[in-house]
Order: C-alpha cells, then sequence, then structure tokens
C-alpha cells in the first residue's frame, strides 16, 4: 500500500442563492453484540499508510444548511461552484465540507478543493458533531486474483486530519471470495458513528468498529 497524496486544486466561486436542505443523520446501535469469525487472510491495515486528509477554517460547520448541486455546493443560501468537480455526497465538519466527486474524496474550505490522496472510497459521512468521518476505501487493500482491491472502512478525525482506524471488518475473504462480485451485490457502506464506534453495513456482515482500535463487533 502507499500513502502518496495526489495533490491538486481548484479556485472556488462564491455567488448568493437560497439554501434549501441540510446535511443530516446518524444511526445507533443495535442491543444484540457477537464477535465477528475473521475471514480475511491478510496483514492488519496499517494507518501509517494513509495520507493524513487536508483540515480547514472555513465559514461552515455541523449544522450549517448544506446541500450538493452537481458541481455546486449550497452553503446557508451561498452557492459555491466546485467545477470541474463535482459533489455526489457531502459530510460537513468544522471548517469545511469533504464531498465525493465520483469515486474521489475531496475537500473544501469554501475557498478552494483539495484532493485527499484517496481516489477510490465510496460513503463518505460525518459524525454528528463533525469531529469524525468515515467511508470505505477501495483503494488501499490488497488485490484479489482478478485485480479486485480488497474494500476497508476508514475513520478520520476530522479536524487534525490522522486516521482513528482502519478494517477489514466485513469485506469478505481476499483468498475464497471474488470481491467484483461480492461487492456488487453488497456494497459496504459506513453507516454513521455511534458513541465512540463507526457503524458499518459491511459486505458480509453489519460491524461496530470501535475508534480506540478494540476489535470490531457484529451486530444482527
Amino acid at each position: 500500500m502507499s500513502g502518496s497524496a495526489r495533490v491538486r486544486s481548484a479556485v472556488i466561486g462564491v455567488l448568493a442563492t437560497t439554501a434549501l436542505s441540510a446535511v443530516a443523520g446518524c444511526g445507533g446501535p443495535d442491543d444484540e453484540l457477537v464477535r465477528p469469525t475473521p475471514r480475511v487472510s491478510v496483514a492488519p491495515y496499517e494507518l501509517s499508510d494513509l495520507p493524513v486528509l487536508p483540515t480547514g477554517k472555513g465559514g461552515v460547520r455541523p449544522g450549517d444548511r448544506v446541500r450538493a448541486s452537481g458541481t455546486d455546493l449550497i452553503v446557508r443560501g451561498r452557492r459555491i461552484s466546485l467545477a470541474p468537480l463535482r459533489a455526489d455526497q457531502v459530510a460537513v465538519v468544522p471548517g469545511g465540507v469533504y464531498f465525493r466527486n465520483g469515486t474521489e474524496l475531496w475537500f473544501t474550505d469554501l475557498t478552494r478543493a483539495q484532493a485527499t490522496g484517496f481516489e477510490n472510497i465510496a460513503s463518505v459521512v460525518a459524525s454528528a458533531d463533525g469531529r469524525r468521518i468515515g467511508f470505505v476505501d477501495l483503494g488501499h487493500g490488497p488485490a484479489d486474483k482478478d485485480g479486485t482491491r480488497l474494500a476497508a472502512a476508514v475513520a478520520y478525525d476530522a479536524v487534525t486530519g490522522r486516521p482513528l482506524v482502519a478494517t477489514y471488518a466485513g469485506m469478505g475473504d481476499l483468498a475464497g471470495d471474488d470481491l467484483s462480485e461480492l461487492y456488487g451485490d453488497h456494497p459496504p457502506t459506513v453507516l454513521g458513528f455511534t458513541g465512540t464506534a463507526m457503524r458499518l453495513r459491511g459486505a458480509t456482515g453489519d460491524y461496530l468498529v470501535p475508534l480506540d482500535g478494540d476489535d470490531p463487533v457484529r451486530f444482527p
């Protein structure tokens, strides 16, 4: 794996318009928790191999009305152009917005956009207080015999930009599964955060992933 980031930037223009909706919500845990049976026959995911994410001090914070509209972000009534990038999904954090441009993870402090080094991700989501973000990384894991990389769920501290935890839990078996088919049938998704854990819907089961590095816990 490589932690090198492909750094790009884009100048953002700001126009006035009308705000429409808000970024929302994370779910809570289920009551019944069982320990998972590990199925992944690969070495642990090394946080030190992951890039540090850009952070910012822009005029946006969790709770602000933010939505995506094609190549624009609408933030409290301002239309902010990201062109030629698109905001397909957003996660609002203190001082900025992480957004998914196709499969790439980007960050903007509302004055410019910065690439993060993650070029193949899915389902980016922020905690309710915006201090943590989580997403599925499809680009750094080892590849199966057909070239599909093992997915990992990753959580970051959105204030420092540093990774908190990463796990292959629920992502299938590198040696025994056809990962492309598995992820096509059961796309892994980070659902949100609850307490001190990330909530994950894996391809082979649902997990709570403690942010302190303890083992993931499977729930029905």
